[in-house]
């Protein structure tokens, strides 16, 4: 693999490309949909731990403080995967489910 215009140049596409892209597609839409879900599933961490700890409730906000950071590595583990595809499949960068 070498370099486009600076950056790597994707990998060389090979007799079943066109079948690994479409299954590329479908995971990283499934990654995608999991983001958003992981998403708001950390803001209602953070909102539960905020009020908890306005309860004076510190134990619980901890638990919900460290119940947001999981899910936050969770979340940034996706992202990297996208980021790995899309690579891989440049044709993923412009599909609106997966970059929306």
């Amino acid at each position: 693999m070498g370099t486009v215009n600076g950056a790597p140049s994707p990998a060389p596409r090979d007799d079943n490309y066109a079948v690994n892209l479409e299954q590329a597609r479908v995971f990283a839409r499934g990654l995608a949909e999991h983001i958003k879900t992981c998403s708001a599933s950390i803001e209602s961490a953070q909102n539960k731990a905020f009020r908890a700890r306005a309860d004076r409730a510190i134990s619980r906000a901890r638990a919900f403080e460290s119940e947001a950071s999981t899910l936050r590595a969770e979340l940034y583990e996706m992202y990297r995967h996208i980021d790995a595809m899309t690579a891989r499949f440049p044709e993923l960068r412009t599909d609106p489910a997966v970059r929306g």
